[in-house]
């Protein structure tokens, strides 16, 4: 009974895989076409799925789930008076002093542009001469033109009164939306759970549970990351000197949550008001430093210790995510990119281990093959338990020594004895009669 259970698992897995990519594929496919409208929506069950631990703790005690949406509310708008009150001051004094560099760096920038034309001019009159009639004939083709575009998109964003509204309509209901899914989060999981079939409700929970632990060890850690990032951005930047490092630091560690982003916009900008502002390379040696120093800290100490490979995406599959993210939703698909294809990657790990566990994959012929190793009495003890369970089933398998073959006994070494059956482990070392008949059974009825 318990093989026949087990096998009613494994096709249950199956099935689920199958099931799990359909509803993302829908998923995928109602958000792109309703991103506008679900928006508020998203949001409100992202924030709710924050605030639901906090709300359950207040459950626990005996009081409003409403509670934890209340202050978790209260903490984001007294962060914000915070920030207005100590911050905002000091941001909009280097603002304006940053107003009054503008006419002196643009002197530095014509003289140096200018210098580098004429020297430009002076080495190769040709090509000079060349390159000033291409961009004089392009600016006399292009400019009306992109002159009218800018002026019909501004007039657009003016006049266009009913996304402004939706936009603030929006804003409103994002709250609301909130308030409802944290006081029945627990409702709405159960009333999506009710909806999986039975067979397969095991293997979804198995699911869900390892997603939802990967998305909460990653914005609890990619929020750590991001705060001692803007930390040592901020501090760096005021040590040196350099203008608007009250608002580039900041800015730069929260926009260290996109990958990428903000090392770069925070280096580039940092960089080029530095230069104006000393024109000379110790004041923009700091700061590369800076951003190197965060950069190092990050890479050896913070996002081992705060993320480690919860994450587990190779760099190439984080950028193709951003990209999707980005033409897909916009700003707000970059933002969820990340934590989206992590959750995704949960998902692939089990379908790809409920395909190679499927008849599909192993196929009808099963050609189960035993290597062992002369003289090993452990080999015996496995071969003496391995033999009955196949011949009941109709199964014989083929015995190969390691010694034999030099390319064996460089892959298996002293791991004989192992059972490998179309080319998939499925037991090795000492292992007792029961655990390799459930062995066996798991991956016999796996189809």
């Amino acid at each position: 009974m318990a093989v026949n259970s087990n096998d009613e698992i494994k096709r249950g897995n199956t099935w689920c895989m199958l099931l799990v990519v359909a509803g993302i594929v829908l998923a995928g496919g109602v958000l792109f076409a309703w991103s506008r409208v679900l928006f508020p929506v998203l949001v409100a069950f992202l924030i709710a799925y924050i605030t639901h631990p906090l709300a359950s703790f207040f459950e626990k005690h005996r009081l409003p789930r409403i509670i934890g949406f209340l202050l978790v509310l209260l903490l984001f708008i007294g962060f914000l008076s915070l920030v207005s009150l100590v911050l905002l001051p000091a941001i909009v004094h280097e603002l304006m002093f940053i107003g009054k560099k503008i006419p002196a760096w643009r002197e530095v920038i014509e003289t140096h542009v200018g210098s580098l034309l004429v020297d430009l001019e002076y080495r190769y009159p040709e090509a000079y001469a060349l390159l000033q009639e291409r961009l004089s004939q392009w600016a006399q083709e292009n400019l009306p033109s992109i002159a009218q575009r800018l002026v019909g998109w501004i007039a657009g964003i003016v006049g266009s009164a009913v996304g402004i509204v939706s936009t603030l309509l929006s804003l409103v209901l994002i709250p609301v939306f909130t308030a409802y899914l944290t006081v029945d989060f627990r409702r709405f999981i159960n009333a999506l759970q009710i909806l999986v079939p039975r067979p397969v409700l095991p293997a979804v929970k198995k699911i869900v549970l390892e997603v939802n632990q990967v998305l909460k060890d990653f914005l609890r850690g990619q929020l750590l990351v991001a705060l001692a990032l803007g930390v040592m951005y901020t501090a760096g930047l005021l040590l040196m000197r350099a203008p608007l490092a009250l608002v580039i630091g900041p800015l730069a560690g929260l926009f260290s949550l996109v990958p990428y982003l903000g090392f770069v916009l925070g280096i580039g900008t940092a960089s080029l008001l530095t230069f104006l502002e000393y024109q000379d390379l110790w004041h923009l040696a700091g700061v590369l430093i800076t951003f190197a120093v965060a950069q190092s800290v990050d890479g050896w100490f913070l996002t081992p210790r705060l993320l480690g490979k919860r994450v587990g995406l190779h760099p190439v599959w984080i950028l193709i995510a951003l990209l999707l993210g980005g033409e897909l939703f916009g700003l707000p698909g970059i933002v969820v990119a990340v934590p989206v294809a992590a959750a995704l990657r949960v998902v692939v790990q089990h379908a790809v281990q409920a395909y190679r566990e499927s008849l599909l994959y192993l196929g009808l012929n099963l050609e189960p093959i035993f290597y062992t190793r002369e003289g090993c009495s452990l080999c015996e003890e496995f071969e003496l338990l391995l033999q009955p369970l196949l011949e009941c089933r109709g199964i014989h398998f083929r015995r190969l020594d390691v010694n034999g073959l030099p390319d064996l006994k460089e892959r298996f070494g002293s791991r004989v004895p192992v059972l490998e059956i179309n080319g998939k482990v499925v037991a090795e070392g000492r292992v007792s009669g029961p655990e390799l008949e459930q062995k066996i059974g798991n991956l016999l009825g796996s189809g």
